[in-house]
């Protein structure tokens, strides 16, 4: 199937699901600074009818901006967790992809009704090719270098990596906030503490309050883990809350290793902050 004919059949499956309940979609959902899990693999509160699904995706409410970071595998699954969750999505003001894969991406079509208007979606500069093929109708704008998408919303900028033996360039979000900084990843294929050293050199000085999000750590050792876990706390991170490819063997490191420092953020979890 073609990027325009895909586009075409998800948008129908998007208008169909958000016709179903916008008042829900419009109403609802936190209004101060927050993190809401709308996508994710590892269920957490799934009590609302939230349903599991490959991938990731985060709601963030911040300095009264909505951003969406990620989009997730399925547009119906993603635009059905919006609606259970009763998420304010009619002001999207920006759409962010860590990078191009289909767990992150493939929900990207659902954006085009999520809200009223249209936002702009920053995307790794090597992938908005591909992103734009498969979203015709998507204003892409490509990232490179580090930059401030909104105030006091900054990206890494795409980070070069090698996944599979394929070329892999991702990025990650980071929010400035007065206590510290957020910082929101996709699937961490340059390496967690890879870019937590990139963060420190975009807002040196900082503080990290929380690092959230996939840490790819899912076939990795106990003792690489158990490294991270040191290096994390010698970088000054004073949380975080790793999901989805991170892998059971590793979250379950990092609880021992970090204590009430590691966080749950799993589908259907709110960080409110």
């Amino acid at each position: 199937m073609s990027g325009k004919r895909k586009w075409i059949l998800w948008i129908g499956v998007a208008m169909a699901l958000n016709a179903l309940d916008s008042q829900t979609l419009s109403e609802g959902g936190p209004a101060e600074n927050s993190i809401t899990v709308i996508y994710n693999n590892v269920p957490g509160d799934i009590s609302s009818g939230l349903q599991v699904g490959g991938g990731f995706s985060a709601f963030i409410v911040f300095e009264q901006h909505n951003i969406l970071f990620d989009t997730g595998g399925d547009t119906t699954i993603l635009l059905g967790n919006v609606k259970s969750l009763g998420l304010d999505s009619r002001n999207l003001d920006a759409v962010v992809i860590s990078h191009n894969h289909w767990d992150h991406v493939y929900g990207l079509p659902g954006v085009y009704c999520i809200g009223e208007i249209v936002p702009k979606v920053y995307v790794p500069c090597s992938s908005k090719d591909s992103v734009l093929q498969q979203n015709p109708s998507l204003d892409i704008v490509p990232v490179d270098e580090p930059a401030e998408i909104l105030p006091r919303v900054w990206l890494t900028g795409e980070m070069e990596t090698t996944y599979r033996d394929i070329t892999l360039y991702e990025q990650a979000m980071i929010l400035d906030d007065d206590d510290g900084l957020y910082v929101i990843t996709g699937c961490a294929h340059p390496g967690i503490v890879e870019i937590i050293e990139r963060v420190r050199t975009i807002l040196h000085g900082r503080p990290i309050t929380l690092v959230a999000g996939g840490f790819h750590l899912i076939n990795a050792s106990e003792k690489y883990v158990r490294d991270i876990s040191t290096r994390l706390k010698e970088l000054g991170v004073m949380a975080i809350a790793p999901s989805h490819c991170t892998g059971n063997l590793a979250m379950d490191i990092f609880r021992e290793e970090l204590g009430e420092r590691c966080l749950s953020l799993y589908l259907g979890n709110v960080h409110k902050f």
